[in-house]
Protein backbone atom coordinates (compact mmCIF):
# COMPACT_ATOMS: atom_id res chain seq x y z
CA UNK A 1 0.00 0.00 0.00
CA UNK A 2 0.85 3.65 -0.32
CA UNK A 3 -0.54 6.37 1.45
CA UNK A 4 -0.60 9.83 0.61
CA UNK A 5 -2.32 13.50 1.73
CA UNK A 6 -5.39 15.04 -0.40
CA UNK A 7 -8.51 17.01 -0.31
CA UNK A 8 -11.82 15.06 -0.38
CA UNK A 9 -15.01 16.92 -1.27
CA UNK A 10 -17.43 15.86 1.85
CA UNK A 11 -20.56 18.39 0.71
CA UNK A 12 -22.64 15.04 0.36
CA UNK A 13 -22.17 13.92 3.72
CA UNK A 14 -25.66 13.96 5.64
CA UNK A 15 -23.94 13.66 8.56
CA UNK A 16 -21.73 17.17 8.50
CA UNK A 17 -23.87 20.06 9.12
CA UNK A 18 -23.38 23.71 7.30
CA UNK A 19 -24.26 26.66 8.69
CA UNK A 20 -24.59 28.69 4.74
CA UNK A 21 -26.78 27.53 1.76
CA UNK A 22 -22.96 27.78 -0.21
CA UNK A 23 -23.91 24.75 -2.96
CA UNK A 24 -20.22 24.37 -4.25
CA UNK A 25 -17.84 21.12 -3.18
CA UNK A 26 -16.67 21.42 0.56
CA UNK A 27 -13.14 19.79 0.54
CA UNK A 28 -11.83 18.60 3.55
CA UNK A 29 -7.99 17.40 4.29
CA UNK A 30 -8.19 13.27 4.04
CA UNK A 31 -5.83 10.53 3.51
CA UNK A 32 -5.31 8.60 0.39
CA UNK A 33 -4.38 4.87 0.48
CA UNK A 34 -3.83 3.18 -3.07
CA UNK A 35 -3.29 -0.38 -2.67
CA UNK A 36 -1.65 -2.66 -5.27
CA UNK A 37 -2.58 -6.10 -5.63
CA UNK A 38 -0.96 -8.62 -8.02
CA UNK A 39 -2.98 -10.82 -10.67
CA UNK A 40 -2.52 -13.59 -13.72
CA UNK A 41 -4.61 -14.00 -16.19
CA UNK A 42 -6.25 -12.35 -19.17
CA UNK A 43 -6.86 -8.80 -18.66
CA UNK A 44 -9.84 -8.31 -20.87
CA UNK A 45 -11.56 -10.36 -18.52
CA UNK A 46 -11.93 -7.69 -15.99
CA UNK A 47 -14.35 -5.48 -18.38
CA UNK A 48 -16.84 -8.41 -18.35
CA UNK A 49 -19.84 -8.55 -16.13
CA UNK A 50 -20.98 -11.56 -15.27
CA UNK A 51 -24.11 -13.19 -14.92
CA UNK A 52 -25.93 -12.85 -12.92
CA UNK A 53 -24.38 -9.72 -11.36
CA UNK A 54 -24.89 -6.98 -9.05
CA UNK A 55 -26.11 -3.52 -8.93
CA UNK A 56 -22.75 -2.50 -7.16
CA UNK A 57 -19.06 -3.51 -8.98
CA UNK A 58 -16.01 -3.19 -7.26
CA UNK A 59 -13.92 -0.25 -8.71
CA UNK A 60 -10.48 0.15 -9.57
CA UNK A 61 -7.72 0.27 -12.36
CA UNK A 62 -5.48 -2.53 -13.55
CA UNK A 63 -2.48 -2.45 -15.92
CA UNK A 64 -2.00 -5.72 -17.94
CA UNK A 65 1.05 -8.56 -17.49
CA UNK A 66 4.03 -7.81 -19.29
CA UNK A 67 5.93 -10.58 -20.19
CA UNK A 68 6.48 -13.02 -17.10
CA UNK A 69 5.95 -10.11 -14.73
CA UNK A 70 1.99 -10.05 -13.48
CA UNK A 71 -0.35 -7.34 -13.85
CA UNK A 72 -1.75 -5.10 -11.02
CA UNK A 73 -5.14 -4.48 -9.76
CA UNK A 74 -5.28 -0.67 -8.22
CA UNK A 75 -7.78 0.06 -5.48
CA UNK A 76 -7.93 3.54 -4.05
CA UNK A 77 -9.55 4.31 -0.95
CA UNK A 78 -10.29 8.09 0.39
CA UNK A 79 -11.36 9.20 3.96
CA UNK A 80 -11.73 12.43 5.12
CA UNK A 81 -9.15 13.29 8.16
CA UNK A 82 -11.18 12.52 10.70
CA UNK A 83 -12.69 8.87 9.58
CA UNK A 84 -11.45 5.90 11.51
CA UNK A 85 -9.01 3.69 10.61
CA UNK A 86 -11.69 0.79 10.66
CA UNK A 87 -13.46 2.24 7.90
CA UNK A 88 -10.87 2.16 5.61
CA UNK A 89 -10.59 -2.24 6.77
CA UNK A 90 -14.16 -2.50 5.80
CA UNK A 91 -14.33 -0.44 2.72
CA UNK A 92 -11.09 -2.96 1.60
CA UNK A 93 -12.69 -5.82 2.32
CA UNK A 94 -16.04 -5.16 1.02
CA UNK A 95 -14.25 -4.10 -2.16
CA UNK A 96 -12.19 -7.54 -2.52
CA UNK A 97 -14.79 -9.99 -1.54
CA UNK A 98 -17.20 -8.10 -4.22
CA UNK A 99 -13.76 -9.11 -6.60
CA UNK A 100 -14.19 -12.69 -5.93
CA UNK A 101 -17.24 -12.92 -5.61
CA UNK A 102 -17.23 -11.34 -9.76
CA UNK A 103 -14.29 -13.79 -10.29
CA UNK A 104 -16.03 -16.79 -8.96
CA UNK A 105 -19.11 -16.24 -10.62
CA UNK A 106 -17.06 -15.18 -14.10
CA UNK A 107 -14.97 -18.26 -14.14
CA UNK A 108 -18.17 -20.52 -13.51
CA UNK A 109 -19.23 -19.27 -17.58
CA UNK A 110 -15.88 -19.07 -19.03
CA UNK A 111 -15.81 -22.90 -18.09
CA UNK A 112 -19.11 -24.07 -19.18
CA UNK A 113 -18.24 -21.89 -22.45
CA UNK A 114 -15.00 -23.40 -22.72
CA UNK A 115 -17.00 -27.04 -22.60
CA UNK A 116 -20.08 -26.09 -24.90
CA UNK A 117 -17.04 -24.48 -27.47
CA UNK A 118 -16.27 -28.15 -29.20
CA UNK A 119 -19.78 -28.48 -30.11
CA UNK A 120 -20.29 -24.82 -31.51
CA UNK A 121 -17.38 -25.27 -33.83
CA UNK A 122 -18.18 -28.53 -35.03
CA UNK A 123 -22.07 -26.74 -35.76
CA UNK A 124 -20.37 -24.12 -37.36
CA UNK A 125 -18.47 -26.02 -39.87
CA UNK A 126 -21.41 -28.32 -40.51
CA UNK A 127 -23.58 -25.44 -41.14
CA UNK A 128 -20.66 -24.18 -43.86
CA UNK A 129 -20.17 -27.46 -45.07
CA UNK A 130 -24.21 -27.60 -45.49
CA UNK A 131 -24.24 -24.44 -47.60
CA UNK A 132 -20.95 -25.59 -49.30
CA UNK A 133 -22.57 -28.95 -50.82
CA UNK A 134 -26.06 -27.30 -51.63
CA UNK A 135 -25.15 -25.39 -54.51
CA UNK A 136 -22.25 -27.99 -55.23
CA UNK A 137 -23.88 -29.35 -58.86
CA UNK A 138 -24.52 -25.88 -59.73
CA UNK A 139 -22.37 -25.72 -62.52
CA UNK A 140 -23.35 -28.96 -63.96
CA UNK A 141 -27.09 -28.04 -63.62
CA UNK A 142 -25.79 -24.85 -65.35
CA UNK A 143 -23.54 -25.68 -68.10
CA UNK A 144 -21.67 -22.72 -67.34
CA UNK A 145 -17.99 -23.69 -66.46
CA UNK A 146 -16.85 -22.01 -63.45
CA UNK A 147 -14.59 -18.92 -63.39
CA UNK A 148 -10.84 -19.49 -62.01
CA UNK A 149 -9.73 -17.76 -58.80
CA UNK A 150 -6.86 -15.41 -59.76
CA UNK A 151 -3.34 -17.12 -58.54
CA UNK A 152 -4.85 -20.74 -57.88
CA UNK A 153 -2.56 -22.84 -58.51
CA UNK A 154 -3.55 -24.88 -62.05
CA UNK A 155 -5.27 -28.53 -61.40
CA UNK A 156 -3.18 -30.90 -63.37
CA UNK A 157 -4.38 -34.68 -64.11
CA UNK A 158 -2.42 -37.37 -61.58
CA UNK A 159 -0.62 -39.61 -64.39
CA UNK A 160 -0.24 -42.95 -63.58
CA UNK A 161 3.27 -44.59 -64.35
CA UNK A 162 3.25 -46.38 -67.74
CA UNK A 163 3.26 -49.48 -65.66
CA UNK A 164 1.14 -49.47 -62.62
CA UNK A 165 2.22 -52.58 -61.34
CA UNK A 166 4.63 -53.02 -58.21
CA UNK A 167 5.48 -56.91 -57.05
CA UNK A 168 3.38 -58.26 -54.72
CA UNK A 169 5.33 -60.63 -53.73
CA UNK A 170 8.46 -60.30 -55.43
CA UNK A 171 9.29 -62.93 -58.58
CA UNK A 172 10.04 -66.73 -57.60
CA UNK A 173 12.48 -68.64 -58.71
CA UNK A 174 10.01 -70.69 -60.53
CA UNK A 175 9.39 -67.67 -63.00
CA UNK A 176 5.74 -66.84 -61.91
CA UNK A 177 4.84 -63.29 -62.58
CA UNK A 178 4.85 -60.39 -60.47
CA UNK A 179 0.75 -59.48 -59.93
CA UNK A 180 -0.42 -56.14 -60.55
CA UNK A 181 -1.37 -53.57 -57.81
CA UNK A 182 -1.76 -50.03 -56.67
CA UNK A 183 -0.49 -47.69 -53.81
CA UNK A 184 -3.16 -46.76 -50.90
CA UNK A 185 -2.14 -43.23 -51.70
CA UNK A 186 -3.48 -43.61 -55.29
CA UNK A 187 -6.37 -45.96 -53.82
CA UNK A 188 -7.62 -43.08 -51.79
CA UNK A 189 -7.14 -40.78 -54.80
CA UNK A 190 -8.95 -42.67 -56.43
CA UNK A 191 -12.09 -43.07 -53.66
CA UNK A 192 -11.82 -39.30 -53.44
CA UNK A 193 -12.95 -38.72 -57.04
CA UNK A 194 -15.89 -41.50 -57.22
CA UNK A 195 -16.73 -39.68 -53.87
CA UNK A 196 -17.01 -36.38 -55.38
CA UNK A 197 -18.97 -37.49 -58.44
CA UNK A 198 -21.42 -39.47 -56.26
CA UNK A 199 -22.13 -36.34 -54.15
CA UNK A 200 -22.52 -34.29 -56.78
CA UNK A 201 -25.42 -36.60 -58.02
CA UNK A 202 -26.71 -36.28 -54.61
CA UNK A 203 -26.86 -32.76 -55.13
CA UNK A 204 -28.98 -32.50 -58.09
CA UNK A 205 -31.15 -35.62 -57.45
CA UNK A 206 -33.90 -34.70 -60.25
CA UNK A 207 -30.93 -35.02 -63.07
CA UNK A 208 -29.59 -37.79 -62.18
CA UNK A 209 -32.40 -40.17 -60.90
CA UNK A 210 -33.36 -40.57 -64.26
CA UNK A 211 -30.04 -42.32 -65.37
CA UNK A 212 -30.04 -46.22 -65.78
CA UNK A 213 -26.74 -48.33 -63.55
CA UNK A 214 -24.61 -48.40 -66.92
CA UNK A 215 -25.18 -44.29 -67.40
CA UNK A 216 -24.35 -43.50 -63.85
CA UNK A 217 -21.25 -45.52 -64.29
CA UNK A 218 -20.46 -43.88 -67.39
CA UNK A 219 -20.40 -40.62 -65.95
CA UNK A 220 -17.76 -42.10 -62.95
CA UNK A 221 -15.79 -43.39 -65.59
CA UNK A 222 -15.75 -40.34 -67.66
CA UNK A 223 -14.49 -38.28 -64.42
CA UNK A 224 -11.58 -40.94 -63.70
CA UNK A 225 -10.42 -40.83 -66.75
CA UNK A 226 -10.12 -36.96 -66.60
CA UNK A 227 -7.94 -37.25 -63.90
CA UNK A 228 -5.47 -40.04 -64.73
CA UNK A 229 -3.84 -41.43 -67.98
CA UNK A 230 -1.88 -44.53 -68.06
CA UNK A 231 0.85 -44.32 -70.43
CA UNK A 232 0.29 -47.64 -72.04
CA UNK A 233 -3.52 -47.57 -72.89
CA UNK A 234 -4.87 -44.15 -72.93
CA UNK A 235 -7.71 -44.75 -71.12
CA UNK A 236 -6.54 -46.50 -67.68
CA UNK A 237 -10.22 -46.87 -66.44
CA UNK A 238 -12.13 -49.21 -68.86
CA UNK A 239 -14.89 -51.35 -68.79
CA UNK A 240 -14.02 -55.17 -69.02
CA UNK A 241 -17.10 -57.43 -70.33
CA UNK A 242 -19.48 -57.34 -67.10
CA UNK A 243 -17.12 -55.32 -65.00
CA UNK A 244 -17.83 -51.90 -64.49
CA UNK A 245 -14.76 -49.75 -63.95
CA UNK A 246 -11.14 -51.45 -64.10
CA UNK A 247 -7.49 -51.05 -63.86
CA UNK A 248 -5.66 -53.81 -65.25
CA UNK A 249 -2.54 -54.76 -66.38
CA UNK A 250 -1.35 -58.06 -68.51
CA UNK A 251 -5.29 -58.80 -68.30
CA UNK A 252 -4.96 -58.98 -64.39
CA UNK A 253 -7.27 -56.73 -62.26
CA UNK A 254 -5.03 -53.90 -59.83
CA UNK A 255 -8.74 -51.99 -59.21
CA UNK A 256 -12.18 -52.96 -60.12
CA UNK A 257 -15.35 -50.77 -58.84
CA UNK A 258 -18.56 -51.91 -59.19
CA UNK A 259 -21.88 -50.01 -59.47
CA UNK A 260 -25.07 -50.96 -58.34
CA UNK A 261 -28.73 -49.93 -58.08
CA UNK A 262 -30.29 -50.63 -55.04
CA UNK A 263 -32.61 -53.05 -55.03
CA UNK A 264 -32.50 -54.48 -51.62
CA UNK A 265 -30.00 -56.98 -49.09
CA UNK A 266 -30.10 -60.16 -51.34
CA UNK A 267 -29.00 -58.15 -54.47
CA UNK A 268 -26.19 -56.31 -52.57
CA UNK A 269 -24.95 -59.75 -50.94
CA UNK A 270 -24.80 -60.82 -54.29
CA UNK A 271 -23.34 -57.88 -55.85
CA UNK A 272 -20.67 -58.79 -53.57
CA UNK A 273 -20.18 -62.19 -54.26
CA UNK A 274 -19.47 -60.81 -58.16
CA UNK A 275 -17.15 -58.56 -57.21
CA UNK A 276 -15.37 -60.90 -55.57
CA UNK A 277 -15.65 -63.30 -58.21
CA UNK A 278 -13.62 -61.31 -60.58
CA UNK A 279 -10.94 -60.68 -58.24
CA UNK A 280 -8.27 -63.69 -57.76
CA UNK A 281 -5.03 -62.06 -56.68
CA UNK A 282 -4.04 -61.14 -53.42
CA UNK A 283 -4.36 -57.69 -51.41
CA UNK A 284 -6.44 -56.12 -54.26
CA UNK A 285 -8.29 -52.93 -53.98
CA UNK A 286 -11.87 -52.76 -54.91
CA UNK A 287 -14.77 -50.15 -54.18
CA UNK A 288 -18.68 -51.07 -54.22
CA UNK A 289 -20.89 -48.12 -55.52
CA UNK A 290 -24.43 -48.51 -54.78
CA UNK A 291 -27.37 -45.67 -56.03
CA UNK A 292 -30.18 -45.55 -53.93
CA UNK A 293 -32.88 -44.28 -56.47
CA UNK A 294 -36.61 -45.60 -55.12
CA UNK A 295 -36.31 -46.37 -51.58
CA UNK A 296 -37.63 -43.58 -49.02
CA UNK A 297 -36.16 -43.09 -45.61
CA UNK A 298 -32.26 -43.30 -46.05
CA UNK A 299 -31.28 -42.76 -42.96
CA UNK A 300 -32.66 -46.51 -41.91
CA UNK A 301 -31.21 -47.40 -45.64
CA UNK A 302 -27.95 -46.67 -44.07
CA UNK A 303 -28.22 -49.01 -41.49
CA UNK A 304 -29.99 -51.88 -43.29
CA UNK A 305 -26.85 -51.57 -45.96
CA UNK A 306 -23.94 -51.99 -42.97
CA UNK A 307 -26.11 -54.72 -41.05
CA UNK A 308 -26.41 -56.38 -44.55
CA UNK A 309 -22.60 -56.56 -45.68
CA UNK A 310 -21.91 -57.27 -41.73
CA UNK A 311 -23.76 -61.16 -42.84
CA UNK A 312 -21.93 -61.84 -46.00
CA UNK A 313 -20.03 -65.65 -45.14
CA UNK A 314 -16.67 -64.15 -46.45
CA UNK A 315 -16.02 -61.05 -44.84
CA UNK A 316 -13.04 -61.09 -42.62
CA UNK A 317 -12.82 -57.86 -40.76
CA UNK A 318 -15.24 -54.40 -40.45
CA UNK A 319 -12.90 -51.38 -40.95
CA UNK A 320 -14.80 -48.89 -39.50
CA UNK A 321 -17.20 -46.06 -40.78
CA UNK A 322 -15.42 -43.94 -42.70
CA UNK A 323 -17.48 -40.98 -43.40
CA UNK A 324 -21.33 -41.14 -43.58
CA UNK A 325 -22.76 -43.74 -46.03
CA UNK A 326 -19.04 -45.17 -46.27
CA UNK A 327 -17.77 -48.06 -44.67
CA UNK A 328 -14.94 -49.95 -45.44
CA UNK A 329 -14.25 -53.87 -44.80
CA UNK A 330 -11.50 -57.01 -45.59
CA UNK A 331 -13.12 -59.81 -47.31
CA UNK A 332 -10.97 -63.26 -48.34
CA UNK A 333 -11.54 -64.69 -51.66
CA UNK A 334 -13.89 -67.51 -52.26
CA UNK A 335 -11.39 -69.65 -54.07
CA UNK A 336 -8.41 -68.68 -51.34
CA UNK A 337 -9.35 -68.13 -47.75
CA UNK A 338 -5.53 -66.02 -47.66
CA UNK A 339 -5.92 -63.86 -50.37
CA UNK A 340 -7.64 -60.31 -48.51
CA UNK A 341 -9.56 -57.97 -50.37
CA UNK A 342 -9.94 -54.55 -49.25
CA UNK A 343 -13.85 -53.06 -50.18
CA UNK A 344 -14.38 -49.58 -50.22
CA UNK A 345 -18.85 -49.34 -50.11
CA UNK A 346 -20.42 -46.06 -51.29
CA UNK A 347 -24.24 -45.86 -50.21
CA UNK A 348 -25.71 -42.61 -52.75
CA UNK A 349 -28.81 -41.13 -52.24
CA UNK A 350 -30.40 -40.14 -55.67
CA UNK A 351 -33.93 -40.55 -54.57
CA UNK A 352 -35.32 -37.85 -55.93
CA UNK A 353 -38.93 -38.48 -54.54
CA UNK A 354 -38.05 -38.13 -51.36
CA UNK A 355 -36.55 -34.82 -51.69
CA UNK A 356 -39.28 -33.50 -53.80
Amino acid sequence: MEQNETLVDVSGDRTRYWSTDFDGPRMVPATEVIITIPYTGDPQLWKLKPNPCRHSFPVGSITPPRGEQAGTLIITIIKPHDADEEQFRKELDKTLSDVHDHIKTQRGQVERHNDELPEHIRAAIDARRQRLQQHEGLSAVLAIPLKRREGAPPIKPIKVEEKITKPLPPPSKSGCKPEPGITDELYDNILAIIRHEGRTFETAPATFAKFKENELREVILAHLNGHYQGGATGETFRKSGKTDIRIEDQERAAFIGECKVWRGTKQLLQAVDQLLGYLTWRDCKASLIIFNKDTKGFTRLLKTVREALSMHPLLVNYCGEQRRGEWRYVFRSAEDEERHILVHVFLFNICHNERS
